[in-house]
């Protein structure tokens, strides 16, 4: 019998070949049950009857990630908050802002962690300071990331940050942002290109990195899993500890940051001795002198789909001009 990694309770037991599936469609969201089962060594119907169950019942989707660089919001930064109170009420106030797309309860020294997304330096100053004015907000402290190095829902660094898009990437992108795996005939008939024509544009988004497809979790809790997040200060070259945490199956994001820490991660354990097992190594690891980790117990925000209006307001202004 496969090996249960998470706890039973409100959360469905997964076990270890469904992990694995997972974790492929984490990397490419429209791998075929053919391909991971053959990479897996196992059948197709093996991988079906696990993965259509949870992709049917919404506990997981797959859906397309604009890279917000593509979108005009040049500057991404990692918010830590000590603050007292109530957190509830302040993850909400934060909540309202525009630029969170990542907002989270956590347990440790600090007590909430928030992801920002701005156009520019002066509108994350604005956003900061009025995080700081909140009622219960003691202190916050900023990191910048300077590039971002493995996510499931931003990809690395876009290749090409002009890629002259057109109507029919946009309309592309957006039937991709609610449903990542739909066929390549539906997408066509949609957008109005071929079924070539489709792939041939969306294989150019995501090989430029200006989107992703993969996998994302349903966490309305997250009872059941371990999601940690890692902040790492280095000296000398951090390529054995990037290497490491590339190889963590539940590995959701990685950063190079400027600020506290060289490196930032989010990583989801399905067991405590996982963990344990993963922070030995990097106590090992000469070059790390610093690791902090704080665990999420509770995400108040998870957003991966961002409005192209930005966009499509600039073709709308050169379709004028022309």
């Amino acid at each position: 019998m496969p090996r249960c990694r998470r706890r039973c309770g409100t959360v469905p037991c997964v076990d270890e070949l469904t992990e694995q599936a997972l974790a492929h469609l984490r990397r490419d969201g429209r791998a075929s049950f053919s391909d991971i089962a053959r990479q897996l060594g196992t059948n197709r119907t093996n991988i079906a009857k696990r993965l259509n169950p949870l992709l049917t019942s919404g506990d997981i989707r797959v859906v397309a990630a604009i890279h917000p660089r593509i979108l005009g919001l040049t500057v991404l930064a990692h918010l830590t908050l000590r603050a007292e109170g109530d957190l509830g009420e302040l993850a909400d106030r934060i909540c309202e802002l525009n630029s969170p797309v990542f907002v989270s309860e956590i347990a440790g020294n600090y007590q909430l962690i928030a992801e920002l997304h701005t156009a520019s330096m002066a509108e994350l100053h604005a956003d900061v300071h009025s995080i700081r004015s909140l009622p219960g907000v003691i202190e916050v402290h900023v990191m910048i990331y300077e590039r971002m190095l493995k996510s499931f829902f931003l990809g690395e660094e876009p290749q090409v940050i002009d890629l002259g898009l057109d109507e029919a990437d946009l309309h592309l992108m957006e039937l991709l942002q609610r449903d990542g795996r739909m066929g390549y005939a539906e997408l066509s008939e949609q957008v109005g290109l071929s079924i070539s024509g489709c792939r041939t544009r969306l294989n150019r988004l995501t090989e430029t990195g200006a989107m992703q497809i993969g996998l994302v979790r349903r966490r309305i809790s997250i009872e059941g899993e371990l999601v940690f997040g890692f902040g790492f200060s280095t000296v000398g070259s951090y390529d054995r500890l990037v290497a490491l945490i590339e190889g963590e199956p539940g590995l959701e994001f990685m950063a190079r940051t400027v600020g506290r820490f060289d490196i930032v991660a989010t990583i989801t354990f399905g067991t405590l001795p996982e963990f344990n097992e993963f922070m030995a190594t990097v106590r090992g690891f000469k070059e790390v002198r610093v690791a902090e980790q704080w665990m999420h117990a509770q995400i108040r925000k998870e957003r991966y789909q961002h409005s192209l209006n930005r966009i499509h307001g600039g073709l709308t202004a050169i379709s004028e001009s022309a």
